[in-house]
């Protein structure tokens, strides 16, 4: 019988396993990255239907001081809080603070500032490996003015309202 032709079995020698370990570290580096961003992505899309609910119950509220004809329920809307508007507050929300630290408000969160009139969502720091994500998202409920339109008879007053606009940038 010739010895060369039957071999024990052996094991992977290091430099395949160290192979394997480096392809198995480039493909769960690149499996968290994605994670991250689509949990990011999750929580900003949270937030978006979460303030399409304050803006759909600002609009009630809204319609029915117009149906009701009084004006200074519209003005008394502007600058409130918007959480104020809505059944149940929104998962997170710390409450109104009149100077609110950033230490002191979780991540995820979302609070009322009184003193700048506006309601703030933090976000989680976690949002992928990519710079330029932002820290948090600004909400106010201002007066707005619609254009005046020239068909309308003179001396007809302007169409005026209010919504939650997104303050910062």
């Amino acid at each position: 019988m010739n010895r060369l032709a039957v071999r024990a079995p052996r094991g992977a020698s290091l430099f395949e396993f160290a192979l394997c370990a480096i392809v198995f570290a480039v493909l769960t580096g690149l499996l968290l990255e994605r994670l991250l961003r689509y949990r990011a992505d999750a929580e900003r899309e949270g937030v978006v239907r979460q303030v399409e609910n304050i803006r759909s119950a600002l609009l009630s509220r809204v319609l029915q001081t117009e149906i009701a004809g009084d004006r200074t329920q519209l003005r008394a809307l502007v600058g409130s809080n918007p959480v104020a508007l809505l059944v149940h507050a929104p998962v997170g929300y710390r409450g109104e603070f009149d100077n609110p630290s950033m230490g002191k408000i979780p991540p995820g969160s979302w609070y009322f500032d009184r003193k700048q009139r506006k309601l703030v969502y933090v976000f989680t720091r976690n949002k992928s490996f990519h710079a330029g994500s932002p820290e948090r998202w600004e909400f106010r409920i201002e007066f707005i003015r619609l254009p005046t339109n020239n068909a309308k008879p003179s001396g007809t007053p302007p169409s005026a309202g209010v919504a939650l606009q997104k303050i910062d940038g």
